[in-house]
């Protein structure tokens, strides 16, 4: 399954109907700063059914509604459609899943017309293996956040990130796994160090612990690295635990910036092998990105503040010339 449309009307900045297209591999979008390109990826997990206003980056409900501008009445209500299909044939089979929220507080869920209540709805999206979607979104401002905290918090952190998907499996197990996983995309990015995730105990509790090596500096926790190590370690912790979660798609928005150019290589490398067998939908700045993209889109904002999409294709070298800036 993989993403192939999106619909969004009178989400955050988007105040008339907004269509996305996608195919299998790496969809990227662009556009100035404060167009409203982190809101798709707001809106696409929205539709996935989270309702954390943190997550949404909203202080309130109400946050999640085109607002109203000189030129535009507010949006009376949301809507976010998620088209997702198992090829790109014209045969292949289609699922449409729609959430719709209204001023009212109404909060309705559909599957290809049909009303469902939130909990089938959810069911749906696993069925389809695709529950732990949601999951997935990782930002610049939180791609660190599990490396700044002492190893309980960081286990609590991670435990509750998990939810239900580590349910009656066996944690340690499932730590191993992970570390293999991590070592794998670490190395990829810092082929010269070496890296381990374990579990330990911390004040009477379970620590989760983080430590990378290099052959000069020896081994140094955590919060000890330098920013460009830190987005390495944990972008690779992060793309680890979600190859476990077993998400068909990865939501990942501007997670490159603080990589120097030999770490933008070899993370280019990482992403052509990681889209080989997952859906990236990415927003980035970073030609280097850019040019892998199979899809990209490109995102202005109007005079009024309101989003509209300015162009979009399928990747054309060509094409990509006439849009030098992002």
């Amino acid at each position: 399954m993989f993403l192939e449309q999106v619909l969004i009307d009178g989400f955050r900045s988007y105040a008339a109907e907004t269509e996305m297209n996608f195919n299998p591999g790496i969809g990227v979008v662009i556009g100035n700063n404060g167009v409203g390109k982190s809101n798709i990826l707001d809106a696409i997990t929205w539709a996935f059914g989270e309702n954390d206003l943190e997550r949404l980056r909203c202080y309130e409900t109400g946050d999640l509604f085109f607002s109203g501008s000189k030129e535009r009445p507010p949006a009376e209500n949301v809507s976010v459609a998620l088209v997702f299909s198992e090829g790109t044939g014209k045969d292949d089979l289609r699922r449409r899943l729609e959430r719709r929220l209204f001023r009212s507080g109404e909060d309705a869920f559909v599957e290809d017309g049909k009303v469902l209540s939130r909990a089938a709805y959810l069911d749906r999206l696993k069925g389809l293996g695709l529950v732990d979607t949601l999951k997935t979104l990782v930002r610049q401002e939180q791609l660190n956040d599990w490396l700044r905290l002492d190893p309980a918090k960081r286990w609590e952190e991670v435990q509750a990130f998990l939810g239900d998907s580590c349910a009656g499996i066996d944690m340690r197990f499932f730590v191993e796994e992970w570390d293999r996983g991590f070592r794998k995309y670490f190395n990829s990015l810092l082929p010269e160090g070496d890296c381990r995730l374990f579990l330990c105990p911390h004040n009477d509790t379970n620590g989760l612990e983080i430590e990378i090596s290099f052959p000069d500096k020896g081994v140094r926790k955590s919060k000890l690295i330098s920013g460009g190590e830190r987005t390495v370690t944990s972008l690779a912790a992060k793309l680890a635990l979600f190859d476990q979660l077993q998400s068909p798609i990865y939501l990942l928005d501007e997670v490159e910036p603080a990589l120097d150019y030999v770490n933008h290589k070899r993370m280019q490398d990482l992403l052509k092998g990681l889209a080989v067998r997952k859906q990236l939908i990415m927003i980035t700045h970073l030609r280097s990105t850019i040019e892998l993209a199979n899809t990209l889109h490109g995102v202005r904002s109007r005079p009024d503040g309101s989003s509209f999409m300015k162009f979009y294709f399928v990747m054309d070298k060509k094409l990509l010339r006439l849009y030098k800036c992002c």
